[in-house]
């Protein structure tokens, strides 16, 4: 149909534009979806307008069909009546609705052809619609993807990488630093009270050897 040929056109615009290089892809992309999107409420809107059109002419076939049958039988008891006149105008007017029912009828099976070629397109573009959205979010996954590559290197060339290596080995350096003058310290404190500890330990065994002298002493 017209519908969905249009459609097509539309998505094959998109396309072209894309690969124009002008336009952001995955923008052009959702573009696409939107308005196959839009156009997809459009054909569904046919499909439901045909069918209520059909179901319309299909009523009015039945309505024809009852209004010859009542004809034809009014021709019957006017006929009987003696009344002949009558009778003929009677079929005459049943020959009116008959003619009527067998258009609609006819009308019917061109819509009934119309509505499963819409219910085809309808099917195809919801089909390609969501092969479009699968698309789109792929292309969409890659291309942040290469987004935060460029943006990477960007860093990179520009020196922000080196400069974040520089900063973390003066900062481990820094540290080391720190590291060694706080168990340099340690070591000094222990030194000085192991010193302290020798001290007690040789005053105690000068004095013991004093008092060893002075009992000697006393004693002799």
């Amino acid at each position: 149909m017209e519908l969905f040929h249009r459609v097509w056109r539309v998505v094959q615009s998109n396309v072209n534009s894309w690969a124009s290089a002008t336009e952001d892809p995955v923008l052009t992309l959702e573009n696409t979806v939107d308005e196959m999107q839009q156009e997809l409420v459009k054909m569904r809107q046919a499909v439901a307008h045909a069918i209520a059109t059909q179901k319309r002419t299909e009523r009015q076939v039945m309505q024809n069909r009852v209004a010859a049958e009542d004809w034809y039988q009014r021709a019957h008891i006017a006929l009987t009546g003696g009344e002949e006149a009558i009778a003929r105008e009677a079929l005459n007017r049943r020959k009116t609705y008959q003619d009527n029912a067998t258009l609609l009828h006819s009308q019917i099976e061109q819509q009934n052809t119309i509505i499963v070629k819409l219910k085809q397109d309808l099917r195809l573009l919801e089909g390609k619609l969501a092969h479009v959205k699968i698309q789109k979010d792929m292309y969409l996954a890659r291309a942040t993807s290469a987004e935060a590559t460029r943006r990477l290197h960007e860093l990179l060339e520009k020196g922000v990488g080196k400069s974040t290596l520089n900063l973390i080995d003066r900062v481990e350096e820094k540290v080391q630093t720190l590291e060694a003058r706080a168990e340099l310290a340690s070591q000094l404190r222990n030194d000085s009270l192991e010193g302290k500890f020798t001290n007690l330990e040789n005053s105690a065994i000068i004095e013991a050897e004093l008092s060893k002298l002075r009992r000697q002493i006393n004693n002799g």
